[in-house]
């Protein structure tokens, strides 16, 4: 019975496919095992991107955010500007008022042919008031905007993104 061939040749047969068997896992272990690390390098990879698209977002909000308070407050000192403005369009009208009573008093006659100097002194304090309340407005949006834009940029462009 030990000498029986077949049993010798089924002994060998079994050998043969086992590490044939062997051989071929060991392959397709090797392909998965290389599958696996290309795909764990790009899990790492979106990973990464993922985390400095977050990150750059939460820069450009927080930058959005300071230029919002910035204009806030620029605009809360532009009212409390208009503010002591219209207190002092209210007081050079007292004076013009208090003016034209000394003068009509002193027996003064009113100019004819053309615009009471106080009036025109008057409009010309108001129309300079309001176009110089119109460039300070323009030059804050412009200052905070750019001020915005410079932080954003640095942002971006940072040597470690």
């Amino acid at each position: 019975m030990w000498f029986d061939p077949r049993l010798w040749g089924g002994l060998l047969l079994a050998i043969v496919l086992a590490a044939g068997g062997g051989y071929w896992k060991g392959r397709h272990d090797a392909g998965q095992s290389a599958t696996v690390a290309l795909q764990a390098k790009r899990i790492g990879d979106l990973t990464a991107a993922n985390n400095l698209y977050r990150q750059t977002t939460q820069t450009l909000a927080g930058i959005s955010i300071d230029a919002k308070r910035s204009a806030d407050a620029a605009n809360a000192a532009a009212r409390t500007s208009d503010l002591v403005a219209d207190g002092l369009r209210k007081q050079l009208g007292q004076y013009v008022v208090a003016a034209r009573r000394s003068s009509a008093a002193s027996g003064s006659a009113p100019t004819d042919g053309g615009e009471d100097p106080l009036d025109m002194l008057s409009g010309l304090l108001n129309r300079t008031d309001e176009a110089a309340g119109a460039l300070a407005k323009f030059a804050d949006d412009a200052h905070i905007a750019g001020l915005a834009c410079e932080r954003s940029y640095d942002a971006l462009t940072k040597k470690d993104n």
